[in-house]
């Protein structure tokens, strides 16, 4: 008989409430990450606090958690809705001994590691979309922001931002992200215990990047595809100067989005934003 998963046990708690931090140290048996935590009630954003923390030599695992932002940040600079006492907002200081060009690796190790630890608490399979978000049922349900400081041959640090929306139920969210997002307990049914989330991701991230950094990217890569939704289907990807409509193939060792073109022919794809076609 397998062992009751205590991640799961934990899963219904009122909602509401501010992160009791004691539960989310206590519970973690890691090798890398979460050894230190920063805890606010509001910050700027987890990933500014995290970066400031890293110039003045904070050590490497090093976790910022706030309970609201006032500027949190998503992806190309959007805005991140960050109310109190409901969601996960949490960055992790890393200095991996990676060289400069595998850093976007970065992003999508902390996918597998944020999608494993979500599929504990909702019914349903997550999936990643290319390169930093966690869907559920075809809305957001989580994101990545990953910022780094390198020099010519070396990466100094990287802060790792996650944003999770867990007791956000879907009609109190803005009008805005209603009809693209999602939440835990809006999938779960329930309420779900915010620190379990965070130790869960925790954990998952510590071996995660563990494997990264001890085996590379080809250990995740298999786990990264199998959770790649958009395999096999048409898709439209806009760019800062252009737009490329194809079918997604996968990525390349290097994070870069594979897509095959209307005349069969492959591209590389480094940044944009991926839209299903017909969506």
């Amino acid at each position: 008989m397998l062992a009751p998963d205590p991640d799961k046990k934990a899963a219904r708690e009122p909602a509401g409430q501010p992160l009791r931090i004691h539960q989310i140290r206590d519970g973690l048996t890691t090798n890398r990450l979460g050894k230190k935590i920063h805890y606010f009630i509001e910050l700027d954003s987890t990933n500014a606090h995290a970066r400031r923390l890293a110039e003045q030599g904070a050590q490497a695992g090093e976790v910022v958690i706030a309970e609201s932002q006032t500027d949190g940040r998503g992806r190309l600079g959007r805005p991140w809705v960050s109310p109190p006492h409901v969601n996960l907002y949490l960055s992790v200081i890393l200095r991996p001994k990676l060289p400069p060009v595998d850093a976007p690796q970065i992003t999508l190790m902390a996918a597998v590691a944020l999608a494993d630890a979500s599929a504990t608490f909702i019914p349903v399979v997550p999936e990643i979309k290319w390169p930093n978000d966690i869907l559920a049922e075809g809305r957001k349900l989580a994101g990545i922001l990953t910022e780094s400081a390198c020099h010519a041959e070396a990466i100094d640090f990287v802060i790792l931002g996650i944003g999770v929306n867990i007791n956000y139920p879907v009609e109190s969210m803005p009008d805005a992200i209603r009809k693209r997002a999602t939440s835990m307990i809006s999938l779960a049914g329930g309420s779900v215990s915010r620190e379990s989330v965070a130790r869960r991701l925790i954990q998952d991230l510590d071996r995660c990047y563990g494997e990264l950094e001890e085996t590379g990217f080809q250990t995740l890569a298999p786990r990264w595809e199998a959770r790649f939704g958009l395999r096999g289907k048409k898709v439209r990807v806009e760019m800062t100067d252009r737009i490329v409509i194809g079918t997604a193939r996968g990525i390349d060792r290097d994070g870069a989005l594979i897509l095959q073109d209307g005349r069969g022919e492959l591209q590389r794809v480094v940044a944009g934003d991926v839209v299903p076609v017909g969506d």
